[in-house]
């Protein structure tokens, strides 16, 4: 009788498999204890083309606005600007950002313009800030009866969509000159002529480089916008060039890390703040969102949710949002924070002196002014 040497079989790996009758108890549960590691490692350093909004401050403008040669009054309330984080996220962070109430997990498409880097999204976004900040002080300023002159180099083109018709025919960093002929200064007169005219017309453009060393003319169809119901837009993203206002005397806003149009408003209530008597707030915290537009509109802003759980936990009790995003604000507020809509500078104003705030001292800087 033949007796056969058992055959060990090695593998790759180094081990020898084992039989049923020896395997460890410790050891399936050890192998998907390994698996998780390996799989929460990964996913703690991929990133993904996902970014997380979450909750970020609401913090006092009056520290962050100065004005020279003129007078200024302290004040005992705050007027706080809201703002929300934003960032890339990894796998394990997306799932931990779905998970929380507080916090939106959104893809990159949905965030960014297509064909932008995020470099080119946080320099757009500085930009903003500026001129937010610029808007703000000027309309501050107006309201309190101060003459301010506004002067510009014609229409610059910030971006261009690739789904419009402009694509291929504008640069970004061109300035338009004249429309149909018309010159152009300033931005608002720019929208105002396409505003005037009909998807499917076409626009006879003078173009400057960004240089101003090189004109030439293109003409540009009109196309339906069916975000904005079907209203006729040339495809760019326009603002001034070389915009600069005629100023009474200097103010400062200092807007640190801050990106993006969203506190023009608090930056116009606390300009306004600092330069009248009396309480603007009735010594009360306040928190602001809200774009402001040269003429006052108040526009609606992202991140209203996040803002909302910022102004909870800086101990608000009042907070001013954009009309349009009143009841993304009241869900997240819950009791003990009144939301307060408003479409205007005039609005915002109003709303302080609903809650206790002191307007009498507009009208005495509206008389000094004049």
């Amino acid at each position: 009788m033949h007796t056969v040497e058992p055959i060990v079989v090695r593998s790759p790996l180094g081990w020898d498999p084992v039989s049923p009758r020896r395997v460890r108890p410790w050891l399936p549960a050890a192998i998907v204890g390994g698996f998780l590691v390996v799989t929460l490692a990964v996913s703690s350093l991929v990133t993904l083309p996902y970014y997380a909004l979450a909750p970020g401050s609401a913090r006092d403008v009056g520290a962050l606005i100065a004005a020279e040669g003129v007078q200024t009054y302290p004040a005992s309330g705050e007027v706080l600007l809201t703002t929300i984080t934003l960032g890339k996220v990894t796998a394990l962070e997306a799932l931990i950002g779905w998970a929380r109430a507080d916090v939106d997990v959104v893809s990159q498409d949905e965030l960014i313009p297509p064909d932008t880097s995020d470099a080119d999204y946080r320099r757009f976004n500085e930009e903003v800030m500026d001129d937010s900040k610029q808007t703000a002080i000027v309309v501050a300023l107006r309201r309190l009866g101060y003459q301010v002159n506004e002067r510009g180099d014609g229409a610059l083109v910030d971006r261009v969509l690739s789904q419009f018709p402009s694509n291929g025919r504008l640069e970004p960093g061109e300035v338009i000159k004249k429309i149909d002929g018309q010159a152009v200064a300033l931005v608002q007169e720019a929208t105002a002529l396409i505003a005037a005219r009909r998807p499917g017309d076409v626009l006879h453009l003078e173009v400057a480089s960004p240089d101003g060393s090189r004109v030439r003319n293109v003409d540009v169809p009109l196309a339906a916008d069916p975000e904005q119901g079907g209203k006729a837009v040339l495809g760019v993203f326009l603002r001034t060039a070389n915009r600069g206002f005629d100023l009474p005397f200097p103010v400062e806003i200092r807007s640190e890390s801050i990106g993006g149009p969203s506190a023009g408003l608090a930056f116009a209530l606390g300009v306004i703040d600092q330069l009248t008597e009396g309480e603007l707030t009735g010594g009360r915290k306040i928190a602001v969102t809200g774009t402001i537009e040269i003429d006052g509109r108040v526009g609606d802003v992202g991140g209203v949710p996040q803002k909302t759980a910022a102004v909870k936990e800086a101990g608000a009790d009042v907070f001013l949002v954009p009309a349009g995003e009143l009841k993304a604000a009241r869900e997240r507020a819950g009791k003990g924070l009144v939301v307060i809509p408003v479409t205007t500078l005039q609005e915002a104003l109003d709303a302080l002196a609903s809650v206790g705030g002191d307007l009498a001292g507009l009208s005495t800087a509206q008389k000094a002014a004049a």
